[in-house]
């Protein structure tokens, strides 16, 4: 008998040292649903903030080479308006005149004012004078002859 009490003790202790069975609990699934709604919403978010972080980046970009392309328009309507300065001013067209259109430039230019009118033959030279003053007074003689009684 003393063999079987030992094996009874042995058999005893044994069932001692195990565990106890632990309840396993079924999870709750409108505690999963919540869980992995948060997770989504999560995700969701952080996809929202790196495209909008992306944009803000992109349109940053696209400024600076606005900005690059306004200042070289600039300087390139600067260089244009240097142009039309150049090629407006009056030494280059008399110049124009003188050796394409076969023109000269008068040594003495000749115009008659209201005075005048009463002696045709007194005629004053003027320096520099332009097409529209040399125009004017001829235009000014002939009102004055027209009032003479013609």
């Amino acid at each position: 008998m003393l063999v079987h009490k030992k094996q009874e003790i042995h058999v005893y202790e044994q069932e001692a040292a195990s565990p106890a069975p632990k309840k396993i609990r079924k999870a709750d699934k409108q505690l999963r649903t919540k869980c992995l709604i948060l997770v989504v919403i999560a995700i969701v978010m952080a996809a929202v903030t790196t495209m909008q972080s992306a944009a803000i980046v992109q349109s940053g970009y696209d400024l600076v080479k606005i900005k690059g392309q306004v200042a070289k328009l600039e300087k390139e309507n600067e260089l244009l308006r240097l142009d039309i300065a150049k090629l407006k001013s009056p030494q280059r067209i008399e110049e124009i005149a003188v050796k394409e259109l076969g023109m000269i430039v008068p040594k003495n230019a000749y115009y008659a004012s209201a005075a005048a009118a009463d002696s045709p033959a007194q005629a004053v030279p003027a320096r520099d004078t332009g097409v529209a003053e040399q125009l004017l007074g001829a235009i000014k003689l002939n009102k004055a002859e027209a009032s003479k009684g013609r």
